[in-house]
């Protein structure tokens, strides 16, 4: 709707109303409005993504793992191991915020507006989704903890053993910018004989083999070592969606302005092994 209002009152470079005897002339201004900075990493870009055509679904969930296997003697009873699973039943999220009104004309001033407003709201939508999703990570029955020991190179090392003496293998760590930074400037800083070796790659963002996801979600001094398979998000079909109104409220009309809205269904499944 924006993009016809815009085609259709005015071309660009032209104010839309002066009053009488008044000189209209072009705003001279950066039609691409400035975006604050970003984080490039979040823990959505390594969450798979599972589709729904219904807002309700079920999926399984492993509580219990005993294996009990072992050498049994000609005709001797066999052992019984434990592998309970229990069906887990959710429905989908709908996450949502709308922009504040915009004079309809700005459309007119600067045509690039309206794509800077959609991706606003889409990047809220996704910062909003990884919060949620973290939160329903840490309130996850099965967590493992690992203490700080020693120090944080030593501590992240410790969780991948927790993970593996569980016969899980980790999928990724999830870290705080400020706690990563403190990671590497540790790495830069220590000497080349105690950290000889050691299996990192800055480029890639990998620490002992495993890569590294900086999130503003994650609390400064926890981390999260999630091993392969243990998380994922479940969305609809349909996507983010944005759409644009002139009648959201009672005054929007009256005072010819526009709202933007952006919504997305979606909700997080975890199951019980991950690290925190």
């Amino acid at each position: 709707m924006a993009d016809a209002a815009a085609s259709k009152i005015m071309p660009p470079g032209s104010k839309a109303l002066a009053p009488s005897g008044i000189v209209v002339v072009g705003v001279e201004f950066s039609p691409d409005p400035v975006a604050l900075g970003r984080p490039a990493n979040t823990l959505l870009s390594v969450m798979p993504v599972k589709q729904h055509t219904e807002p309700t679904y079920g999926y399984l969930r492993q509580t219990v793992r005993t294996s009990n296997a072992a050498v049994v003697a000609e005709g001797g009873t066999k052992p019984t191991s434990v592998f309970s699973v229990v069906r887990i039943e959710d429905s989908l999220d709908v996450v949502a915020h709308i922009s504040e009104p915009c004079p309809r004309y700005w459309l007119v001033d600067s045509p690039a507006l309206q794509q800077f407003l959609t991706t606003e709201l889409t990047y809220g939508l996704q910062v909003a989704i990884e919060a949620a999703a973290l939160a329903t990570i840490n309130a996850t029955s099965g967590i493992m903890a690992q203490a700080y020991n020693t120090s944080p190179l030593a501590t992240l090392r410790k969780s991948l053993t927790v993970l593996e003496t569980q016969g899980y293998e980790a999928g990724f760590m999830l870290l705080n910018p400020a706690d990563w930074e403190g990671v590497e400037l540790a790495l830069a800083s220590a000497s080349a004989v105690e950290y000889q070796g050691l299996p990192y790659d800055s480029s890639a963002r990998r620490l002992f083999g495993v890569p590294i996801v900086v999130s503003n979600a994650e609390a400064v001094g926890v981390s999260h070592t999630v091993g392969q398979g243990a998380v994922g998000l479940d969305t609809d079909t349909a996507g983010v969606q944005v759409a644009w109104s002139e009648t959201s409220n009672a005054t929007d009309w009256a005072t010819n302005m526009i709202r933007c809205r952006g919504r997305g269904g979606s909700r997080r499944r975890c199951s019980p092994r991950r690290l925190l």
